[in-house]
This record gives structure tokens, C-alpha cells and sequence, in this order.
């Protein structure tokens, strides 16, 4: 008798686990299909917002913290103020914090850390480059450390890359190789779960096929 009601709490316990994953999934998935259609700043805080939300529910999950840093972090992006840019990238390093304390040495936390750098240095490229340009290529090489084949490290330096002047190591010359073999990883690369972080390959491809065909008309011109 003890042993059959022992095998029926574990049964119910487990399957209660499984509906509970199974639900904060579905919310998640929910959520992140928002992000296609958010434009604004105003639109990426109220999701990083309903991130915020989702994490204090599933206070043991790193990725709704994420993903609530990615929104900011895009929200500062969006936003023409350059005096309000700092404030959003605050947030974001704040939930980054907590997520490398929930996910230690991940790759994918490392790669939005150094993002948040790059959107730092372009608040005041000519007097922050030196501190958030040296911040945000460490932070990618520890991304690329921790996981090699993680696509989005060499996609965001060869990104910025493309729109550094020549005369500072940038340019379409030295962002091709960069961006080219993140292109290579992303063919690759298959995200963990249905939730984990798999951005960034579509805009890709499409930077690339957009420089081709400047490449095109410009040698047909000469």
C-alpha cells in the first residue's frame, strides 16, 4: 500500500512539473514572437517588461532575464534621445546580472554583455570607443571561449565593423570575413530548446545579400 502511494505522489508530482514547464514555454514562445513586431522603444520596454514578469514567476530560469536585457538593450537602440540610451543599457546589465548568476559562463549572456558595451559606445562613439570598444570585444572573445560555434559573437563585431571607418580598422574590406564566418555558424547552429536564443542569422543573410549587390552595381559601374 505504501509502495503504491509512494509511485502516486511521484507520478502526480512529475506530471505537475511537466504541465508547469509546459505552460511557461507556451508564455515564452508567446512573448518572443512579439518581438517580430515591436518597432519602438515604447514596444521593446513593454516586453521586457512582460520578460521581467515571466522571471519573477520561474525565478530559477536565466532566459526570461534575457531576453528582458535583449529589449532593452533594442530599446536603446530605437530610441532617437541620446540622453535616455544610458538608462535602457542600465536595465539591461542588471538583468544580465542575474542571468549569469542563474546561468554562470554562458556564452549566449557574454554575447548580450558585449552587445550592451557596443550600445554604450555609440551613445558618444569618439569619447567612449577606447573604454566600451576594448569592453565589448573582450566580452565577445570570452562569447566565442565559451562556445565557438555560438554564431552572434562574430555577426555583432562584424556588424559594427562594417560601419567603423577604415581608418580605424573598420569598413566593408574587414567586416566580410567576420560576417562571412558568422554566416557559416549559423547554418550550423542549433538552438537547445524552442526558447533559446537563435537571432540575428535572417538579418544577416540579408546585410550580406544587400552588400553583394552594392558589390555588383558598383563593379558594373566601373
Amino acid at each position: 500500500m505504501r509502495t503504491r502511494l509512494l509511485l502516486y505522489f511521484i507520478l502526480t508530482l512529475t506530471i505537475s512539473c511537466f504541465a508547469q514547464e509546459d505552460k511557461y514555454t507556451k508564455t515564452m514562445s508567446k512573448t518572443m514572437m512579439m518581438m517580430d513586431s515591436a518597432r519602438t522603444n515604447v514596444d521593446f520596454v513593454n516586453l521586457s517588461n512582460a520578460f521581467e514578469r515571466i522571471a519573477k514567476a520561474e525565478k530559477s530560469k536565466w532566459i526570461p532575464y534575457y531576453y528582458a536585457a535583449e529589449c532593452q538593450i533594442m530599446a536603446s537602440f530605437m530610441d532617437s534621445v541620446n540622453g535616455k540610451k544610458d538608462s535602457y543599457l542600465d536595465k539591461a546589465d542588471i538583468y544580465l546580472t542575474i542571468a549569469d548568476s542563474l546561468q554562470p559562463n554562458d556564452s549566449e549572456i557574454y554575447t548580450l554583455k558585449g552587445f550592451s558595451a557596443q550600445m554604450r559606445m555609440v551613445v558618444n562613439p569618439m569619447q567612449r570607443w577606447q573604454k566600451y570598444g576594448e569592453l565589448s570585444n573582450s566580452l565577445f572573445e570570452k562569447a566565442k571561449e565559451l562556445n565557438p560555434d555560438n554564431p552572434r559573437p562574430d555577426y555583432l563585431v562584424g556588424q559594427a565593423l562594417l560601419y567603423t571607418p577604415e581608418a580605424f580598422g573598420g569598413g566593408k574590406k574587414n567586416a566580410l570575413p567576420v560576417l562571412k564566418q558568422s554566416q557559416e555558424k549559423y547554418k550550423k547552429f542549433k538552438p537547445e530548446t524552442s526558447i533559446s536564443p537563435n537571432w540575428g542569422g535572417s538579418i544577416l543573410n540579408n546585410l550580406l545579400k544587400s552588400l553583394e549587390e552594392d558589390s555588383t552595381k558598383t563593379g558594373t559601374s566601373k
